[in-house]
């Protein structure tokens, strides 16, 4: 395969860590693997990674090594590294961690220049386990080899084709965010359901499992995606920061270019703990690490749904410019949650101008007032398409607004055909206005979403919700250019 790694990268004002003998591309990047505990059983994990990468057709060499095994999956099988007659620029490790010692000299003499340590039982187990987890690190950092895990599930780089996942996935969705997990569980089932997903789904371009974070962290992440051309949103879940000050004196630059959002749990003694016995990630001050991360410009989710929402907002939709947001709604009692929404997040109703009022009287009914929000339920009598179009349109075209919230109720009296021709138009002639949706209803709503899957339009299940992700961006649109004082010179105390 021909090589599309980037030119080795320079280390930035310290910033790297790790052994850091061998840039990480080799590891992201690699133009060669192999599986050490490849297997012919379609159960064990060994046998589901090296598969993950075949079926997703990773166009590099691939080498199964496995000492009673002459083929495996339809590839020549090896009993060790030493005999494959190639390169090897990654190697997968799926093999209990008593064996690593041995192997790693293996890899040593063969010149391997990554590794994914895929077993666990090491700092996330106790004191045994945090001795072998040291043993471990002064071994990598001898070899000079870059490593995911111990305690990861693979990782995914879409750029390479690499799929290297225990969990199997057939139908991995490409796209502009770049998602980091200390957790597997957003490289196994939080990436399920959402590749599972029919309508509004996400495309993740790279999504690594850090585990304990032995060498690649969080910090080495957000350095290689940041001159990712392919990343365009940065999501990381982290439950612990192994360089504080130097993760946040990068996020300071980087979120000048591509919004960063996390997700960091761990805020009580009680999640803490939890932690630790997770991942092995140490307690940091949540209250003074809150404060950092809004200082230095990250979005930060509360939890799950959040992190997935925003995720999708970010990489779905303009920035906002302003404030004044309009609102088009179906719903009379939502249009005042949403209203309500609005004012406890900082937005404001906008003024809409007598054109957009004078637009709506030829379909709203003679006894209705013109009122914002803009309640059209009433106004269904004109022809359901014409409302619906003709009310999303004119609002958005109004001059007055930076964004539009749209409130339907997805029901058979309300139904038409052509309304994802309606948010193409939208999206035709607004690129630059964000255009959020709340949907309520059954099987129309199943359909309209189909219509309008592959637009990028954010659809929300509450008001809330919706607008939360609206707060967030114009936030980050506030924000993004404010160059902070560098936090390893001066700022937060964690460290």
């Amino acid at each position: 395969m021909e090589s599309t790694r980037p030119e080795k990268r320079l280390v930035r004002d310290g910033l790297t860590g790790g052994s850091g003998l061998n840039d990480i591309s080799s590891l992201l990047e690699p133009r060669s693997v192999a599986v050490i505990g490849a297997s012919s059983n379609p159960q064990k994990s060994g046998h589901i990674l090296l598969k993950s990468i075949l079926v997703n057709n990773y166009k590099g060499q691939v080498y199964p090594i496995n000492p009673n095994a002459k083929e495996i999956l339809g590839c020549k099988a090896y009993k060790t590294i030493l005999e494959v007659p190639g390169e090897i620029d990654l190697v997968f490790f799926l093999l209990p961690g008593q064996f690593l010692e041995e192997l790693f000299k293996d890899c040593r003499q063969k010149g391997v220049k990554a590794a994914v340590i895929v077993a666990a039982g090491f700092s996330e187990t106790g004191e045994e386990g945090a001795q072998a987890e040291a043993r471990l690190r002064q071994l990598i950092q001898e070899s000079g080899i870059r490593c995911i895990g111990p305690n990861t599930i693979g990782f995914i780089n879409m750029q390479v084709s690499l799929v290297a996942s225990f969990v199997l996935f057939t139908n991995w969705q490409d796209g502009p965010i770049a998602l980091a997990a200390q957790s597997g569980i957003f490289g196994g089932a939080v990436a399920d359901q959402l590749m599972a997903r029919r309508v509004q789904r996400l495309g993740i371009c790279k999504s690594i499992a850090f585990g304990n974070k032995i060498d690649l962290d969080e910090t080495d992440f957000l350095e290689y995606v940041w001159k990712d051309p392919a990343t365009k949103v940065i999501a990381l879940h982290l439950e612990g920061l192994s360089r504080v000050r130097s993760f946040l004196s990068l996020a300071n630059r980087v979120k000048r270019e591509k919004p960063i959002i996390v997700l960091k749990p761990g805020r009580t003694d009680l999640g803490a703990r939890a932690s630790a016995s997770h991942t092995g990630s140490m307690a940091v001050d949540d209250e003074l690490l809150d404060h950092a991360f809004r200082q230095y410009g990250l979005v930060r989710a509360e939890d799950l749904e959040e992190f997935l929402e925003y995720m999708k907002a970010f990489s779905y939709q303009p920035l906002p410019q302003g404030n004044r947001v309009g609102i088009v709604t179906f719903s009379g009692a939502n249009g005042v949650m949403a209203s309500d929404e609005l004012r406890q997040h900082g937005f404001e109703l906008a003024n809409l101008t007598d054109p957009t009022w004078q637009r709506m009287k030829n379909f709203l009914p003679t006894w209705q007032p013109a009122t914002h929000p803009v309640d059209l339920w009433a106004a269904l009598g004109a022809g359901n398409r014409l409302v619906h179009e003709e009310g999303i349109l004119s609002v958005l075209d109004d001059e007055n607004t930076d964004a539009v919230v749209v409130i339907l109720l997805a029901l058979s009296n309300a139904d038409f055909d052509g309304i994802g021709e309606i948010y193409q138009e939208a999206k035709r002639k607004h690129p630059e206005k964000p255009l959020f949706t709340i949907m309520l209803g059954g099987e129309v709503k199943q359909k309209w979403l189909s219509e309008i899957e592959g637009l990028n339009m954010p659809v929300f299940n509450t008001t809330r919700m919706a607008i939360k992700s609206l707060q967030a961006m114009l936030w980050y649109a506030k924000i993004r250019d404010r160059l902070q004082p560098d936090p390893r010179l001066s700022g937060p105390t964690t460290h």
